[in-house]
């Protein structure tokens, strides 16, 4: 059993390049820049990777970028301005008021929920419930 187990782990072992190996052919040195910094900048540009880092910046709160640039979002809390909001959440996103009831109507009661599912101005950018 254990000479089993050592052979299939061999047989792994050896062809892991095979499955490592890219079907590309290769790049061409010429056409890049020697400096790493110039080369990530290029292949940036060309739409080849992304920046992990920079969309984990430490020691960044407060970045609010949601509510001041979305205009649905402004939008939304003009409409319904004249309710007392219960939860207003900036970066996630969504809007809940308390319940409201009109002065004609005293036995009815409304209580609105807003849930931004992008920043996108589209018509499926809200998910509006009515309570």
């Amino acid at each position: 059993m254990k000479l089993k187990k050592l052979l299939i782990l061999g047989l792994f072992t050896a062809f892991i390049p095979f499955f490592l190996n890219s079907c590309g052919t290769g790049a061409d040195a010429r056409k890049y820049p020697p400096d790493p910094k110039l080369r990530v900048k290029k292949n940036m540009e060309e739409g080849r990777g992304f920046r992990l880092m920079d969309t984990m910046k430490i020691g960044k709160s407060g970045n609010f970028e949601f509510a001041s640039s979305n205009e649905l979002w402004r939008a939304s809390l003009d409409t319904i301005d004249f309710m007392p909001l219960a939860s207003v959440n900036y970066s996630g996103g969504i809007i809940i008021t308390d319940w409201y009831s009109n002065s004609e109507n005293s036995r009815e009661n409304i209580k609105i929920s807003i849930r931004f599912l992008t920043n996108e101005i589209r018509s499926d950018a809200l998910d509006i419930k009515i309570f």
